[in-house]
């Protein structure tokens, strides 16, 4: 008994060694920080913080400045870009668990690390190389100096994870993961969406908004060319603004913004030109329903009348447990020739979409693109750089200093047979369905210098953008672009505001630009009327009934009746008001029921409740969802926190303008600092009041100007 006892004992022993090396996480080369050292000595990099912390960084190269640049950011926001860096590896789940597997499963499904392993060398130029390398060096040497703040085993963060970044994210600004989950129950949709991640909330259509003027000095007060870059995003989080300013030897001098693990800005202002993006929602996504020889384990799919065997992978990542401990999951993948293939409780679908990596050009193009528009001098050049097509998606609106605006409704748009319904699941059977190759960007709307003189490219139709003579029109584009009709409230105020004002000065441009008001013809204005009509006994919706009834849709801090209308709003048909989610009575007695408890009545002042909370730091705020001055909060958080805390809208906005003898000024605000994450630095709140009254800070483009208001004065490279 006591030899069987011993030798259970050993057995269970050795079971649970064997278990806890098969479940430790491995671990990576140790990475010194003597090479993250050397390596930093190769660049050349000035690092100059103005009164409000903004990092201006100045290089020999435009690589020095990427390499200051990615320093500055990781001084600010490490912990953001180190959840991009993972993410860019396919690692999430091994630190995050569970909940962000189907991300691992999706990276390995896009063939993302073959894509960099495979086009590295011939789809990047040396020049966009040398400014990833020189972003990787600056984030090395940061977590080198501060171990304490780095996941294990992240080190050396290398260049192909920077491009690796580019290929995983950038179809998900057109709504890729809106596509993937309608394949799913609700109860198995994959949370994958970056933009899922950005808050608390599952609330990804709510930070999809951005708004972008362009006012030539035709239609000017003044004469001057103005450009307003105001783009909706998280206040935090992966897709949050930074700003920053690059100077090189090499000819980048660019304010602007861009967001944690992009080494170059992605919206700025240069000396002679300007440019901002809104998003937009091409169809690029198509998707296959496929016949399969077996439905739980299948190996074939029926292509033209014949059996297709399926391509086979694996996805191998691992899934956090506990401590060092994680789990290894491997999954098939398969791929037709569509493209990957999902198999889910609906069928087996095929997904085919601009930016995958086996087409090509693939995924790799964005961060070269960017690099163009940072370094174009003029017009000719900067439209130059759009023809790449490396960023997939996004309005592009652009100003310069000799006039000139215009806009592109920018696609990698599939070039497509026409007759089919390619907005809708597609049969899989059918090789001809399996486009291969791109439309020419000259395909796509655009409007350059129009006699109208103004622009306003948002989130709606591209043929509602200024004042109707100066339109596209809709029948001049192919059916299987699938151009949105969209018509946002935003749009509605944009052409009330503008078309009745023949010579916008600047004062008017700023006002428009933060308007409060809702249209009479929005969505939301036609649900007041709806719920103020609806009949009723009970006592407290007839006094809410009576506030909707006399308010006239403005959501300014002092407005009496916008705090019923729009949490009542939100709740009825979401935080764009497009599509009904609750009864709209119900939607009111909730809302009433809660600033009753909250507030002891109905119609609390609008900026009691619509707040900015950053730190000790809470202030009022006019806006709401949709409306030119646009603030996305919590729709519950009236009764969970007590007011409604801003965490989407505006954020980084940007005023760039040129006067008649070509110089330029650039004004911007941020909704709370440039310490993102640091809540000990005298930044990490200082712009909140100036964003709550609606002002702007002026921004230096030069070394001279810069250094009469400096804050911090070093060298990365040296510790200097």
């Amino acid at each position: 008994m006591k030899k069987w006892f011993y030798s259970a004992a050993t057995l269970i022993t050795v079971g649970f060694v064997g278990a806890a090396v098969y479940l430790r996480t491995p671990s990576a080369p140790h990475y010194s920080a003597d090479t993250a050292q050397t390596a930093a000595e190769t660049y050349d990099a000035r690092i100059v913080r103005d009164r409000f912390g903004v990092p201006h960084i100045f290089g020999k190269t435009d690589a020095d400045a990427s390499f200051g640049f990615g320093y500055a950011h990781a001084e600010d926001d490490w912990a953001t870009i180190q959840d991009v860096l993972i993410a860019a590896r396919g690692m999430s789940s091994q630190f995050k668990g569970k909940a962000v597997a189907p991300q691992d499963y999706l990276f390995d499904l896009f063939k993302v690390q073959e894509v960099i392993d495979t086009h590295y060398e011939d789809q990047v130029s040396p020049e966009v190389k040398a400014i990833a390398q020189g972003y990787a060096a600056a984030m090395n040497l940061y977590a080198t100096k501060h171990p304490d703040d780095v996941l294990p085993g992240l080190l050396p963060v290398t260049e192909q994870d920077i491009l690796a970044g580019f290929v995983w994210a950038t179809p998900f600004f057109y709504r890729l993961d809106g596509y993937l989950e309608d394949l799913f129950k609700a109860e198995d949709r994959p949370n994958v969406s970056p933009w899922g991640q950005t808050s608390s909330l599952d609330l990804p259509d709510a930070v999809r908004g951005s708004n972008a003027f362009a006012i030539a000095p035709s239609r000017s007060s003044d004469g001057h060319t103005r450009l307003i870059a105001n783009a909706h995003q998280p206040m935090t989080g992966p897709y949050a603004w930074y700003e920053a300013h690059l100077v090189s030897e090499e000819g980048m001098n660019t304010l602007g913004a861009t967001f944690p693990g992009v080494p170059i800005l992605a919206q700025g202002v240069t000396p002679n030109l300007a440019w901002t993006h809104t998003v937009n929602r091409p169809d690029l996504v198509d998707i296959y329903a496929l016949e399969v020889d077996d439905e739980k384990k299948p190996t074939q799919y029926q292509l033209d009348g014949k059996w297709v065997d399926f391509e086979r992978t694996k996805s191998d990542f691992r899934m956090k447990l506990w401590g060092p401990f994680s789990f290894p999951v491997k999954r098939d993948i398969l791929w037709s020739e569509h493209g990957p293939v999902l198999s889910t409780p609906t069928g087996h679908y095929a997904i085919r979409f601009a930016g995958l990596g086996t087409i090509a050009p693939g995924g790799l193009g964005a961060l070269g693109q960017w690099h163009a528009m940072n370094k174009a001098t003029n017009m000719t050049e900067w439209r130059a750089a759009l023809e790449t097509r490396g960023v997939l998606s996004f309005n592009m609106v652009y100003a310069d200093r000799e006039g000139n605006i215009g806009t592109v409704y920018n696609a990698r748009m599939p070039r497509r047979i026409e007759g089919p319904k390619w907005e809708e699941i597609l049969p899989g059977g059918r090789s001809e369905l399996i486009w291969d190759g791109f439309r020419p960007l000259s395909d796509m709307p655009q409007i350059w210098n129009p006699d109208c003189g103004w622009l306003f490219p948002a989130n709606a139709t591209p043929f509602n953008l200024t004042d109707a003579a100066c339109n596209n029109e809709k029948a001049n584009f192919s059916a299987t672009f699938g151009l949105e009709d969209r018509v946002t409230n935003r749009s509605r105020r944009v052409l009330e505001l503008f078309q009745n004002d023949d010579a916008i000065s600047r004062d008017e441009l700023l006002r428009y630009r933060a308007d409060t008001r809702y249209s009479p013809e929005s969505d939301l204005m036609k649900l007041v009327v709806e719920v103020v009509t609806t009949k009723t006994d009970d006592p407290t919706l007839k006094s809410a009934q009576e506030i909707l009834r006399n308010w006239d849709g403005d959501t300014v801090r002092t407005s009496r009746g916008a705090a019923l209308a729009v949490i009542t709003g939100t709740r009825a048909l979401g935080y764009e008001y497009m599509e009904p989610e609750m009864d709209a009575m119900k939607a009111l007695a909730i809302t009433a029921d809660e600033l009753m408890t909250t507030f002891g009545r109905l119609d609390p002042e609008w900026g009691e409740v619509n707040r900015i909370v950053r730190g000790d730091v809470s202030v009022p705020l006019d806006g709401a969802p949709d409306v030119l001055r646009a603030i996305y909060a919590d729709r519950d958080g009236v009764g969970k926190e007590g007011v409604l805390n801003a965490f989407a809208g505006d954020t980084h906005i940007i005023v760039a303008e040129w006067g008649p003898d070509g110089h330029a000024a650039v004004d911007s605000i941020h909704n709370y600092g440039s310490a993102t994450l640091d809540e000990t630095s005298p930044h990490y709140a200082d712009q909140v009041q100036l964003f709550s009254d609606g002002k702007f800070k002026r921004i230096s483009m030069t070394l001279e100007d810069v250094l009469k208001e400096a804050t911090a004065d070093y060298r990365p490279q040296t510790g200097r």
